[in-house]
């Protein structure tokens, strides 16, 4: 439910079609999101709009950012829902663009990325997604760390196993990542009920992916562009974090499996090998004590709840009563 929103920018018949509509989702990270959004209002691209979706408890973001509403660029959004798949589909929706950008509060874009992530689609014309490198900002790696998302090459995913060469669940994160409106549209939109603030947690981009290559949509992963990511949490935190990431990714799973796709059987192994088979017998070979055994019981109460929680068929998104 929308609350308050304000923008800068009017509209009329005589003003040039937007080309990219850059959105990114917030929630009480007020300092971080001044940083991201003055990054992207830098860019050497001139006609995008910026939407910012505001989630928060306070009125600090908001308030930073009526200070920034002299750029016409700007448009903010208020609401009152929680959960990073709602906010997405409001920046969906409320896009005036084809193409849409997306990055997080906490990251940092360079002046060239929303040209870069348009050029990227343009170049990519099957592509519903098209997903760049994460890099970690500077930061103490002793005492924390930062999600990133790193390529070895550039590939276009057009099947569940290319998916699965590419990394599967690892291919590319909601940081960076730049879409089709229309094709977003066709799939249903994104899953609100994944995402953090939702009730899977995580993984929103990853079930956006699946179901656009289900659909016939292909992927486009490059590393050539990039993002700075901010995201610092400590290592307590970072188990925490691979939990609620296992736990959402295995819900994706059973949910698709459960609309009728069996492929998901084989995105389902090529997941477990990765996070919970592979790095225990990596750890059995060093005689150590594999540290999987929390992302076995994440993985399996993900897998049970998927199945469990009601689903819309005809979008493969969940429907929970």
């Amino acid at each position: 439910m929308l609350t308050q929103s304000f923008t800068s920018a009017s509209t009329s018949a005589s003003d040039p079609v937007t080309q990219v509509s850059v959105v990114i989702c917030t929630r009480n990270r007020a300092s971080d999101l001044l940083r991201a959004t003055e990054s992207v209002l830098a860019s050497t691209h001139t006609n995008f709009e910026l939407l910012v979706i505001d989630q928060s408890d306070s009125d600090a973001s908001e308030q930073i950012m009526q200070h920034l509403s002299n750029d016409l660029r700007l448009r903010y959004v208020r609401t009152a829902g929680v959960g990073v798949g709602l906010a997405r589909n409001i920046g969906i929706n409320a896009a005036r663009a084809e193409y849409l950008v997306m990055t997080d509060d906490d990251c940092v874009v360079s002046p060239t990325w929303v040209s870069d992530m348009m050029q990227a689609l343009e170049a990519h014309p099957k592509a519903a997604m098209v997903f760049c490198d994460v890099v970690a900002a500077p930061h103490d790696s002793e005492l924390g760390w930062i999600t990133i998302s790193l390529a070895d090459r550039n590939r276009t995913i057009n099947s569940i196993r290319d998916w699965c060469a590419a990394g599967g669940g690892n291919t590319g994160i909601g940081a960076g990542v730049a879409m089709r409106r229309s094709m977003m549209l066709a799939i249903g939109g994104i899953d609100e009920h994944l995402g953090s603030g939702s009730m899977f947690r995580s993984a929103w981009e990853t079930d956006a992916a699946l179901r656009s290559l289900l659909r016939g949509f292909t992927i486009y992963r490059t590393k050539d562009i990039s993002v700075e990511h901010y995201g610092f949490r400590s290592h307590a935190d970072g188990r925490t974090l691979m939990k609620r990431y296992i736990f959402g990714m295995a819900a994706i799973y059973a949910k698709l499996l459960k609309c009728g796709h069996p492929a998901m059987l084989l995105v389902c192994g090529c997941e477990l090998w990765r996070v919970i088979i592979g790095p225990t017998l990596s750890s059995l070979r060093r005689f150590q004590r594999p540290p999987v055994f929390n992302r076995a019981i994440a993985f399996a109460q993900g897998w049970l709840k998927g199945l469990k929680t009601p689903v819309d068929r005809k979008t493969c998104t969940f429907r929970p009563q």
